[in-house]
């Protein structure tokens, strides 16, 4: 057997050899008779590769051994030098010791490890294609050679090395260079950079003249050096490039790792993911035309031949690449599985994937076998304070600023920003710079398991309630943005949020949560939810928080709080169930605890919510009635917004009641004080655009008071001025009691139905039930084949009757004065 009569030092571990005797620092490993005969053949080559037919012949001579027989006793060796890494299978090629391997007598001098000529190493030949790298690699390609010193950065599983293969190869392929790989993956000491670098050369691993000998190697052909895996040895190999690069003018490196090396004369190319299906893709072609879902559906089809995407199945493949981000590994791993489900199941369970997407490739470095090794890896790479610091980061579900992640951990100021500023270095934040400053996130899959470390350490409902705490803390300005005096870039800048209060509102209402302070959060974000139009997403938020009151959770509530709850409450009753009963109680309930504790503004808010569900439920007298006490509640030095709502109030109330001449007098007074009725935002009392909301009851006055062609040119101002906010309950309000209306009434059809297409795409888009209605009940005016409209409230009845909707006509005829009211006039005209 090669070897005999010789020691081979690799690492701490020395083994001699005839005695077949293992060390690792001086103290002995217990070693069975194969797996000897195995490392004495690895240790021979130095380091070089050792073929399957060599070891099959050296260790079991003139014996049929089966594959599997090696990869047992070759197991049984790893596990003695208890690293896995140690020893690698290249697939199709052989085996290898990674380590530099010195060979030395039985009297410890050093004796040359076997060599390499001095010709070109070839790096690994990649055995899959490389998908929508094509620009990247041209562009490192065209720079390498300018700035001779490249390092690739990225997280871990991005493709660094796939990438930086495909450089060096069409590096080579332009220009005479030699191109050199080493790998770093297996190297867990710093000390075995410069031995790893000289193997990798063909050159012997020790000696004092090792460094010269890589430098004249270097210096001998145009080289280009690939240093791979780099992250956990940057000073030690920033160190030796730096050295390498002064010492050979001609030599190129190019380096990968999790973070930059921060070396003299680095340049950093941050590697992106693969780009990802936007929301506009949804058919299987436009889906498949990108990188991420391209690379899925090759390495899916090498699992299972017949993998197909269809229209159907495309959008789960594109959600898919979204929630993984673009990450190559990721996609891989999840590829991996579609011999196990379909694409909308994988798609449903990737809230687990940490668990799911484990089944890499076996002769994969073991980090890259499971998306959560792959993780690990970089985690482990952290100090103390950025494990604690990127963890507790986790809880963000979108982006956030440096004032953000300092609200989270209460950290100085300049430590948080050194520690965001370590954490994108390392790939693990990502960055980037907007008008307002710099902005920060974590890719998905790093908030799932910073989050699941989170819950490990036992801090999670600190750095939750914290989080809570901070999100509440945001909304200083909510009274302001509640009467839409709100900049529209305070709104802009707090929608990016609405994730995050949803997670900080599930955490504060579940059972380890703090209900408290869900109160608190939900009533400073209520003003956003209906920015955002999400009235019934706030409205199922709203009844948790409220049942959580009604069990006594929340300790000792604030009486202000719970009116503010109420009042929102029955705002999203109103654009979802319509004037339901609990609306007008809600409403009620808050006026008498406002009213109870002596809060003025309070008690108009509530006061306001009691006057909308009467004139809503068609009590029109009593709704006036009420207007009147708001008028009389605020006084003549009232400010100016609250001097309009009461107006507006009065102004609707009269026309509803049949007295339109009085309500143009008011609505003109509302006018009047405010040239352009547009708020800063779009949200009055109604939490609708005001201006919308003042040119919806001109045109219905104008209308019913004979001027149609007027009425009509405002319904198509109106219907553009509402589009133009692109929120959803303004735009609600101004088609459904406004424009669409007036439209019928002009004999418009055409136009009225466009309109009502536009209606049902935002109600059905926002489930927007109570609005929805007013789709059926228009739709069926006009002839068109749809189910009569269900519970209607009464105004919704009044308004489908006029429209010609014949089973409203009924209805209203049926009541005791169908002739009262607005729509009296309009329904005798029409019978």
């Amino acid at each position: 057997m090669s070897g005999q009569g010789v020691r081979y030092s690799f690492g701490t571990f020395v083994f001699d050899v005839p005695q077949m005797t293992l060390a690792k620092g001086g103290q002995p490993v217990k070693l069975g008779g194969r797996a000897a005969n195995l490392l004495a053949v690895l240790a021979a080559a130095g380091g070089e590769l050792v073929t399957r037919d060599r070891l099959l012949a050296e260790v079991w001579p003139g014996q049929a051994i089966d594959e599997s027989a090696v990869r047992v006793h070759l197991s049984g060796l790893r596990k003695a030098l208890g690293d896995d890494g140690l020893v690698v299978n290249e697939a199709g090629r052989g085996y290898r010791l990674t380590l530099p391997v010195a060979r030395m007598s039985q009297a410890q001098a050093p004796v040359a490890a076997p060599t390499r000529p001095a010709a070109e190493s070839p790096p690994p030949r990649p055995l899959v294609r490389l998908l929508g790298r094509a620009e990247v690699v041209a562009t490192l390609a065209d720079e390498l050679p300018e700035r001779r010193f490249l390092t690739l950065a990225g997280p871990g599983g991005i493709g660094k090395t796939s990438v930086a293969l495909a450089t060096a190869a069409e590096l080579a392929r332009r220009q005479e260079v030699t191109v050199r790989f080493v790998d770093f993956a297996p190297v867990s000491d710093p000390a075995w950079v410069e031995g790893t670098l000289a193997t990798a050369l063909g050159l012997p691993a020790t000696g004092a003249d090792s460094v010269a000998a890589v430098v004249a190697a270097l210096n001998a052909v145009p080289t280009l050096l690939l240093l791979d895996n780099c992250e956990h040895l940057v000073e030690a190999v920033a160190d030796v490039a730096e050295r390498l690069l002064h010492a050979a003018p001609g030599l190129l490196i190019l380096a990968t790792s999790r973070e930059p090396l921060r070396a003299a004369g680095e340049w950093v190319h941050r590697l992106p993911a693969l780009p990802i299906p936007d929301g506009q893709a949804q058919d299987a072609a436009s889906v498949l035309a990108y990188p991420a879902a391209a690379l899925f559906f090759e390495r899916a089809r090498a699992v299972r031949s017949d993998f197909a995407v269809d229209d159907a199945t495309a959008p789960a493949l594109a959600e898919i690449c979204r929630r993984l981000d673009g990450i190559p590994l990721a996609i891989e791993l999840a590829a991996a599985r579609v011999d196990l489900m379909d694409l909308p199941e994988l798609a449903g369970r990737l809230h687990d994937r940490l668990n799911l997407l484990t089944r890499g490739r076996r002769t994969a470095l073991p980090r890259h076998r499971t998306l959560r090794a792959a993780l690990d890896w970089s985690y482990e790479l952290l100090a103390p304070e950025e494990k604690e610091l990127l963890i507790s980061l986790s809880v963000f579900r979108a982006g956030f600023d440096a004032a953000d992640a300092r609200g989270l951990t209460g950290g100085d100021e300049i430590d948080v920003l050194d520690g965001l500023a370590d954490l994108v270095a390392k790939s693990l934040v990502v960055s980037g710079r907007e008008a307002a400053g710099m902005r920060y996130r974590l890719l998905d899959t790093t908030r799932y398991y910073g989050h699941e470390r989170l819950i490990d350490t036992g801090m999670d409902g600190r750095i939750r309630a914290a989080h809570a705490r901070h999100m509440a803390s945001l909304f200083t300005d909510a009274q302001a943005a509640w009467e839409g005096k709100a900049p529209r870039e305070w709104l802009a800048i707090h929608s990016r949020r609405i994730d995050d209060i949803r997670g900080a509102l599930d955490w504060a209402v579940g059972e380890d949560g703090d209900a408290g302070l869900g109160l608190g959060l939900i009533v400073a974000s209520a003003s956003l939810w209906f920015h955002l139009s999400l009235a019934q997403e706030f409205l199922g938020r709203a009844e948790r928080v409220l049942a959580v009151l009604d069990q006594g959770r929340a300790g000792t509530v604030q009486p202000a709080q719970h009116v503010e709850l109420l009042a929102a409450y029955g705002h999203a009753l109103w654009h979802t169930r319509g004037p339901v009963p609990e609306m007008g109680l809600a409403f009620q309930r808050a006026l008498a605890i406002a009213e109870d504790i002596g809060d003025e503004g309070l008690a108009r808010r509530a006061l306001w919510g009691v006057w909308a569900h009467r004139i809503l439920a068609g009590d029109y007298a009593e709704s006036l009635a009420l207007a009147e006490a708001f008028t009389g509640r605020i006084g003549p030095d009232a400010g100016l917004a609250d001097r309009q709502t009461a107006m507006h109030m009065r102004a609707l109330s009269h026309h509803f009641m049949g007295d339109h001449a009085p309500a143009l007098e008011l609505l003109q007074a509302v006018i009047a004080a405010d040239a352009d009725p547009v708020r800063v935002n779009h949200a009055n009392h109604a939490q609708v655009d005001g201006k919308v909301a003042a040119l919806s009851l001109l045109m219905r006055l104008q209308w019913q008071l004979g001027d149609r062609d007027g009425a009509l040119e405002l319904a198509r101002l109106c219907a553009e001025d509402a589009v133009g906010t692109d929120h959803a309950l303004s735009i609600c309000y101004g088609l459904a009691i406004g424009c669409i209306p007036v439209a019928i009434a002009a004999g418009e059809t055409d136009l009225a139905g466009a309109w009502i297409d536009l209606l049902a795409q935002r109600t059905t888009r926002h489930a927007l039930d109570h609005w929805h209605a007013f789709v059926h009940g228009y739709g069926h005016a006009i002839g068109r084949p749809v189910s009569p409209p269900v519970n209607p409230s009464a105004m919704q009845v009044e308004m489908f009757a006029v429209a010609g909707c014949p089973l409203a006509k009924g209805t209203v005829a049926a009541r005791p004065e169908p002739t009262a009211g607005w729509h009296g006039p309009l329904l005798n005209a029409v019978a």
